[in-house]
């Protein structure tokens, strides 16, 4: 019962995050349930990823019924790289995750694969976070056009998927640097793109028939705290400046750099 309880309030706070950083909380998830030891890794994979999938689409549904709600109100458009960049993550992830596949099964050795996943992404983390405190620095990039933007989506798509993470915590980074888009604006756009990857990986692991055994009650209970918190966290972003977001967003690559850590030392 603690583990459920624990598992619940964790998948909340992590689902409020997509609405106010663009995270899609499964780098802060599925760490946490191995943890617990209550199911198995591929089960918490595959659970953690339907979690963000919810949350993303939850969000994603809110900002329809906010805009059919309030006609008169000017709706705020995706920039026209945006279903682009959607698209190429979507396919590069898929792609990734077939290299990844590929690669742990010739080594192995699953544990050697986390411990190294977990350093890059400890470095991939810790450079974010100087990224955000000096970006005032630090001259962006104005990328436009479709092909350049479906590849940007496709490399970075491959990278996240190899590295197990949806691309959620450093979408805001692609976001800022290369498209010199604002933190909210850019939060906002990382939905969509988490949206698209989320439903390739679903139907990736569909296709290719490695769908775990999963308890029905535990997946309707994550889905359930993703909507909560998804309703939760666009309540918040609503009331955030773009430098509170940042902020925020720190204090999460943070914590995903110590369950880096502990993943590191646990698999090492």
């Amino acid at each position: 019962m603690l583990s459920l309880l624990i598992i619940a309030i964790v998948c909340f706070l992590a689902s409020t995050l997509g609405p106010l950083c663009g995270i899609g909380g499964g780098v802060i998830i599925k760490p946490i349930v191995d943890s617990l030891g209550v199911m198995g890794m591929a089960t918490t994979s595959f659970l953690s990823s339907l979690t963000v999938l919810t949350m993303s689409l939850s969000t994603l549904a809110q900002q329809g019924w906010a805009r059919a709600r309030h006609p008169e109100r000017p709706a705020t458009p995706y920039p026209p790289t945006a279903l682009p960049l959607s698209i190429g993550a979507a396919t590069g992830g898929v792609a990734g995750k077939v290299v990844f596949n590929a690669i742990r099964d010739s080594l192995g050795s699953a544990e050697t694969v986390g411990a190294i996943q977990a350093a890059v992404l400890f470095a991939l983390s810790a450079t974010t976070i100087a990224y955000t405190l000096l970006r005032s620095r630090v001259s962006t990039l104005h990328v436009a056009g479709a092909v350049p933007s479906a590849l940007i989506g496709a490399v970075t798509g491959a990278m996240w998927a190899f590295l197990g993470i949806g691309g959620g915590p450093f979408n805001l980074v692609i976001l800022t640097l290369l498209f010199s888009e604002q933190t909210r604006a850019a939060a906002r756009e990382s939905i969509l793109i988490i949206a698209f990857s989320q439903v390739a990986s679903l139907v990736y692991t569909i296709a290719s028939g490695s769908v775990p055994a999963f308890e029905p009650l535990m997946l309707v209970m994550m889905a359930a705290m993703a909507v909560a918190g998804s309703v939760a966290g666009k309540r918040i972003a609503s009331r955030i400046t773009d430098r509170g977001t940042d902020v925020l967003y720190a204090l999460t690559l943070i914590v995903v750099m110590l369950l880096c850590v502990r993943n590191f030392l646990v698999l090492l």
